[in-house]
């Protein structure tokens, strides 16, 4: 039978593993899980407006790697649209993380983001999608190219 001492040497051995595998597990990505999010702002029949256009809520873990704008209604305009973060709660504290614009055509798209101040996303974050001016554009689809880490 084993001493006191030499369980506890094996306890402690198997919770060190435990945690070192569940580290390794936790960074671990076995190729890049490839996501959108995607958002369309406005009605298609009036011109958009400034404001907030619409808030969601992410529930994973994520890194934001390209933004595109499309108007796919044959409309030829402008809008801009600023991208904000912030943890649920009681008193969101918004922070604006990236923005894109469309300047007198139909479609935008920036892979690099490099005005970017923030690509991360963590889980229970809120997205705020808010156009700081239009012109001419009645309907205008908002995707977030992202690369989920975790499932």
């Amino acid at each position: 039978m084993a001493s006191t001492e030499a369980v506890q040497f094996i306890e402690v051995m198997l919770q060190r593993t435990d945690q070192q595998t569940r580290d390794i597990l936790a960074t671990y990505s076995p190729g890049a899980e490839v996501d959108s999010i995607n958002v369309i702002i406005g009605d298609g029949a009036t011109a958009i407006v400034a404001g907030v256009a619409a808030v969601l809520r992410v529930d994973f873990r994520a890194r934001v790697t390209g933004m595109f704008l499309q108007e796919f209604d044959g409309t030829t305009g402008s809008v801009a649209v600023s991208i904000a973060k912030a943890q649920g709660g009681a008193a969101p504290a918004w922070v604006t993380i990236g923005s894109g614009a469309i300047s007198g055509g139909r479609y935008f798209a920036d892979e690099a983001l490099g005005t970017w101040t923030d690509t991360s996303i963590d889980r229970g974050d809120y997205l705020r999608f808010s156009v700081t001016s239009a012109a001419t554009i009645t309907r205008v689809h908002v995707a977030l190219r992202i690369r989920r880490l975790e499932p």
